[in-house]
């Protein structure tokens, strides 16, 4: 027997996967791949998705879909971030603002760079307090 176990036995995992099939319709294998990658939180409609790592970052960007958002705060070290779901402005904000929040930027005010393809567009938001990151993780 190997050293592995059901994911299904982690709190975290299940929690995540409950998310998934109260907001998604049509779940995908890909779906169920990307819930093992990053942190996952819950906007709304929006499902945003921060890497913890260098090897997460790369796979979010692998994985997202096409009408996915991708965030990132450039120049210091950042998480890639993905934003499924309605693009309105406050989903844009939580997102931007939960990329900040992981990134290393010591600034009030972060310049946000994100898009669909490429970094083509951008925002400035603040930081996220802990307390508005805690409220918006699935757990």
């Amino acid at each position: 027997m190997s050293g592995r176990s059901c994911l299904l036995t982690y709190r975290e995992f299940a929690s995540k996967l409950k998310d998934l099939f109260e907001h998604k319709k049509r779940v995908s294998l890909k779906d169920v791949h990307l819930l093992k990658v990053g942190r996952h939180f819950r906007y709304g409609k929006n499902k945003i998705i921060v890497g913890r790592n260098e090897t997460e970052n790369k796979l979010l960007v692998q994985m997202k879909m096409p009408n996915d958002y991708c965030f990132e705060v450039q120049n210091c070290g950042s998480p890639i971030a993905l934003l499924q779901g309605p693009k309105t402005r406050t989903a844009l904000e939580k997102a931007a603002g939960l990329t900040a929040f992981y990134s290393d930027t010591k600034q009030d005010n972060v310049l946000v760079k994100f898009g669909k393809g490429n970094f083509n567009k951008s925002l400035i938001t603040r930081i996220l307090s802990k307390g508005e990151v805690e409220q918006l993780r699935i757990t």
